[in-house]
C-alpha cells in the first residue's frame, strides 16, 4: 500500500516535471510535443505492441503443440498397428487351435 502511493506521488512528480518542460518550451516559441498526454499515448502504444508481439508468441508455441499432440497420435497408432501386425499370426493360431478343440 505504502509503495504505491510513494510509486504514484513519484510517477506525479515526474509527469509535472514533464507537463512543466512543454509549457517553458511553447512559452519560448519551441514547437514540441512534450506533454503527458503523448508519454501516456507513447507509452500505450508500447503495451499494445508488446501484448501483440506476446499474442504472436502464444499462437507460434500453440501451433507447435498441435504438430507435437499429432505426431504422437500417430506415433501411437503406428505402434498399435504394429503391435497388431506382429502379434497377428500368433492370434490366428491360438484361434485355431482354439476352434479345434471346441
Amino acid at each position: 500500500m505504502k509503495i504505491d502511493k510513494k510509486l504514484n506521488e513519484i510517477a506525479e512528480s515526474a509527469l509535472v516535471q514533464l507537463d512543466s518542460l512543454g509549457y517553458r518550451l511553447d512559452a519560448i516559441g519551441v514547437e514540441n510535443q512534450i506533454n503527458r498526454h503523448n508519454l501516456i499515448a507513447l507509452v500505450m502504444f508500447g503495451q499494445k505492441r508488446l501484448e501483440g508481439e506476446m499474442d504472436s508468441i502464444s499462437a507460434a508455441v500453440d501451433t507447435g503443440k498441435s504438430k507435437i499432440d499429432n505426431i504422437v497420435r500417430s506415433a501411437e497408432k503406428l505402434v498399435v498397428s504394429a503391435t497388431d501386425l506382429a502379434l497377428f499370426p500368433a492370434k490366428y493360431t491360438i484361434d485355431r487351435v482354439k476352434a479345434q478343440l471346441a
